[in-house]
């Protein structure tokens, strides 16, 4: 699991490093960490990266670009992962909305307080630890289930899709939905599609636009259903 921290106090980032660092050993969780003290070094470094993070820690008030800006600018360009703002004021509670932030952790805080903000990105951390294994050519090829954007069927294959690439392998699509069928983060759409609902970027045109950039048509008779689903998810 990739984790990005952005936090221009040395003091800060060091707390924020111990209560993660004690949370991960509490949980048994192993994680990869990158920090950065300006949003505008943490966006040019999230271009670049093959490795998108699964969460973000994000200080409000910086100089430069501001902890809110390069949240808006993330899920501009597609970042569909988890977001905890850490901050010394309210002012913009309402505002982390927009941007669909799991918590708004304000500062100071203690471990239980960090707890709490946690405690929302249980099913990211659970996904991070799991990983789709499968086969190309007697070759066998491992993906966390966190960088999986969405399965598409083909013809007798399946099409998987990350952020990255389009990987196609022999399987069926009603197989790989048994497999994920007890992760909640992934629905059907029709037979044709298995998204990940954390990669969902926005409803387009009545269809759903991925975090990769791909449209997964949805069938008209479970558009409504499902585009309230996905609504309602959000709000949770």
């Amino acid at each position: 699991m990739l984790i990005y921290i952005c936090e221009d106090q040395e003091s800060d980032l060091l707390m924020l490093k111990h209560h993660l660092n004690a949370f991960a050993s509490e949980k048994l969780f192993q994680y990869d960490l990158m920090s950065f003290s300006t949003g505008d070094e943490l966006l040019d470094t999230y271009k670049l990266a093959v490795c998108k993070p699964s969460l973000l820690f994000l200080d409000i008030y910086m100089d430069g670009r501001n902890g809110m800006e390069t949240a808006k600018q993330l899920r501009d360009m597609g970042y569909a992962g988890g977001i905890i703002f850490t901050t010394a004021s309210t002012e913009h509670a309402m505002d982390s909305y927009e941007v669909n932030a799991l918590y708004y952790l304000q500062k100071p805080y203690d471990h239980n307080h960090f707890v709490n903000a946690m405690a929302r990105c249980v099913d990211l951390i659970r996904q991070a630890q799991q990983n789709f294994t499968f086969m190309v050519r007697q070759k066998q090829f491992t993906v966390p289930y966190t960088d999986i954007v969405f399965f598409e069927t083909g013809r007798h294959t399946v099409i998987l899709h990350t952020l990255s690439d389009a990987i196609t392998f022999s399987e069926s699509l009603s197989n790989i939905i048994d497999v994920f069928r007890d992760t909640d983060s992934f629905l059907p759409v029709g037979r044709s599609y298995l998204i990940n609902l954390n990669q969902v970027a926005c409803s387009h045109n009545g269809d759903l636009l991925m975090a990769d950039g791909s449209v997964v048509q949805i069938p008209v008779k479970k558009r409504s259903e499902i585009l309230a689903f996905i609504e309602e998810r959000k709000k949770k």
